[in-house]
């Protein structure tokens, strides 16, 4: 598989320390082309990644998370423009079993006519590079920034499939920024991405 990983980090030198401790080796672990951007915001550290790829396809990742072994292997066996892993979620030292992310209040597996109503895909979704530019990159969302990318990925024709034996490994901070906000914001924000992509 044609790719390169991508970690972008904003903000306090903190995060760059962390994905020069996780994320990045991780993504090293594969031997293909790793970059990384730091920045004042992360659709700019994402977006000035995404300048430096020179792949067919990219992967996105955060940094404090990382990559399981056989995960570009896995992602190389798919066929769609979209290739979305599981996840493996971690909360300090207890490891969860790797499964298939949900549409909230879905109870089916989701597929991408779910995209409209919420997000299954996680950042480390495989795309193609050329996709993503057509679409804008990455937007200046405060929330939700990696929906507002597939949705719009989706509105533009992409296919999406599930790649179950893909893991992404992320380690759940009660803090951030997607988990923070009250629900009453995170529903505005929902209906604001919803309305830009899709009107």
């Amino acid at each position: 598989m044609d790719v390169t990983i991508a970690v972008g980090t904003y903000g306090n030198e903190s995060w760059r320390q962390l994905a020069e401790t996780r994320a990045i080796p991780s993504a090293q672990a594969f031997g293909v082309p790793v970059v990384h951007v730091h920045a004042d915001s992360l659709h700019s550290a994402r977006n000035g990644a995404l300048a430096q790829v020179a792949t067919e396809w990219v992967v996105h990742l955060d940094a404090d998370d990382e990559l399981e072994p056989g995960y570009l292997d896995a992602m190389a066996a798919g066929t769609a423009d979209l290739r979305a892993p599981a996840v493996r979620y971690v909360h300090g030292r207890r490891v969860g079993a790797p499964g298939l992310p949900r549409v909230a209040g879905h109870l089916h597996i989701c597929h991408a006519g779910c995209l409209p109503h919420g997000n299954w895909l996680v950042v480390g979704t495989a795309v193609r590079t050329g996709l993503v530019r057509a679409v804008g990159g990455w937007w200046d969302e405060p929330l939700y920034e990696d929906w507002s990318l597939w949705l719009r990925c989706w509105a533009a024709g992409a296919t999406v499939e599930a790649i179950p034996r893909a893991v992404y490994r992320a380690h759940v901070r009660r803090g951030s920024r997607n988990r923070a906000p009250s629900m009453v914001e995170k529903n505005r924000v929902h209906h604001q991405i919803v309305k830009a992509v899709l009107g």
